[in-house]
């Protein structure tokens, strides 16, 4: 069976490296990882348009993700979706997630919230397989040293593109004393002038570190070695409470969405059922 696994952006790539990894463990499937960083909706949608596989598996709300289950969906290609049924009020990824379960055939939920809600919606061949970002965590090699020998927190903060409301300057000014490693917001809308306000800070205080992106085991060893993360990351209920960090929930960009399940076995639940 041919299975293409669309990544849009690091928001599901890390979580999806475990799925990928139990699928290519098993000899009945055929699978290619399509990498659509960095495209817009349309150009997502090209990128898998005409595509030869036998299933789409994607993961979550972003804009590129929608893309890519439209052109599956008009090449009539089954679409199996991770994530959906979850809710994420301060942000416009609420009603694309909505619309890519719409189109999908197989959903595969992190929680019991999110499977009464997808099953409330009308939807069916619905499976509880639990968070496969905690599988990632348990059985990966992901630890190592201490990445900053001095105290550190960690910034994710991106714009509650729902109403563009933008809390970066009160933040900043929040900010304990001590190293700050900050995740740069995505090209989502509004987050131009958190790039710009983050960039300031450091230029006149010093003492940060920014990054685009971090291989998933280095961001996951981050998070586990600091004393706080602070922001609006869905990171904060998707890997800090199996992590064991401290959290700093800002704003309403997460609203709604609950902490997933996981016992470690989401991966095989999802091969099992494909």
């Amino acid at each position: 069976m041919k299975i293409c696994v669309v990544t849009g952006s690091r928001a599901d790539s890390g979580i999806l490296e475990w799925p990928i990894k139990m699928l290519r463990g098993d000899p009945f499937f055929d699978v290619t990882v399509e990498d659509i960083w960095g495209s817009n909706l349309p150009s997502a949608y090209y990128k898998i348009d005409k595509k030869e596989t036998d299933l789409l598996l994607i993961l979550g709300d972003r804009f590129e993700i929608l893309g890519a289950a439209c052109a599956a969906h008009l090449n009539r290609i089954p679409i199996a979706h991770i994530g959906g049924g979850d809710v994420t009020e301060g942000s416009y990824d609420d009603a694309m997630r909505d619309a890519i379960s719409r189109m999908a055939s197989i959903h595969f939920v992190t929680s019991t919230s999110a499977m009464a809600r997808l099953t409330h919606m009308g939807y069916r061949n619905i499976h509880l397989v639990g968070s496969p970002g905690i599988d990632y965590i348990k059985h990966a090699d992901w630890k190592r040293d201490r990445p900053i020998v001095e105290p550190y927190v960690v910034v994710s903060y991106q714009a509650e593109t729902i109403d563009g409301t933008n809390n970066i300057e009160d933040i900043l000014k929040s900010l304990p004393d001590k190293k700050k490693v900050f995740m740069m917001p995505n090209p989502d809308r509004g987050n131009d002038a958190i790039r710009y306000a983050i960039r300031r800070y450091e230029s006149e205080v010093g003492g940060c570190f920014l990054h685009d992106n971090l291989p998933h085991w280095a961001f996951i060893n981050l998070l586990y070695h600091c004393d706080e993360f602070i922001g609006n990351s869905s990171a904060m209920l998707y890997e800090a409470p199996e992590l064991g960090v401290k959290t700093r929930m800002i704003g309403k960009r997460q609203r709604g969405r609950v902490i997933p399940w996981g016992d470690g076995h989401g991966s095989e639940r999802i091969v099992k059922t494909l």
